[in-house]
């Protein structure tokens, strides 16, 4: 498969998820710039890279309907917002390329809400949730990264599901800082093994990363470290 074919092939299949509760709408189309999928293609398109991806960034999901439909017009830049500035940075200090990266989410849907911010309102369907979970390992079976790193601790919470033996104190988690450890080696998800990596939400990156430790390591440093050491193991 090529660098290219991998948006559409996965969101051709994007139907798994339906049908959507009332509070959440569908992604009709991928918007052509870089932003996470499902409301974009996921790659890094500010260069010509033909390479395929080997790391699977996870949001939790692409954002709300307001949002996403001002980036349809063209009247706004995902690459403007916070998780963009903050991811941007920190993956230079540790040296991943962004175009080794797919950008993705852990729920195919927008909120129907004015506010991006917390807990996506699918959760309260369990249904929608398991069918979200299942797609999920589609994505990574198509994908098989060397690395996946998740994007606060909704996400991590639902890869847990994929492992939940590798991966137990992700999967149980009601919040950051009852993630025992931050770097998995070796996490069995049924058809592939990589390296998951759990970090706080970039968005929220420095309020928030006093949350993180890792090797005796507190906050900015430990998150910092913990992916350094993903990349480079």
């Amino acid at each position: 498969m090529l660098r290219n074919e991998l948006p559409h092939l996965l969101f051709d299949e994007i139907h798994r998820v339906g049908p959507c509760p009332e509070c959440v709408e569908p992604v009709t189309q991928m918007i052509d710039a870089t932003a996470f999928f499902p409301g974009g293609k996921g790659l890094w398109m500010e260069n010509e890279a033909d390479v395929f991806p080997s790391i699977l960034v996870l949001g939790q999901d692409f954002s709300t309907v307001k949002d996403y439909e001002e980036m349809l017009m063209g009247d706004s830049n995902d690459l403007e917002c916070p998780t963009w500035r903050n991811l941007r940075v920190l993956f230079g200090k540790v040296g991943i390329d962004l175009s080794i990266c797919y950008f993705s989410n852990v729920f195919m849907g927008l909120r129907k809400t004015n506010s991006a911010i917390g807990r996506f309102p699918g959760f309260r369907d369990k249904e929608f949730t398991q069918r979200n979970i299942d797609y999920l390992a589609f994505q990574i079976d198509v994908i098989k990264p060397r690395v996946i790193i998740t994007l606060g601790i909704h996400a991590a919470t639902m890869l847990g599901n994929l492992s939940p033996i590798d991966l137990s104190d992700w999967k149980l988690a009601k919040r950051f800082r009852d993630i025992n450890s931050i770097l998995k080696q070796n996490v069995d998800l049924g058809s592939h093994r990589c390296i998951c990596v759990s970090i706080v939400h970039p968005s929220m990156w420095y309020p928030n990363a006093k949350q993180m430790c890792y090797m005796n390591i507190q906050g900015n440093d430990a998150g910092i470290s913990v992916l350094s050491d993903a990349i480079n193991a």
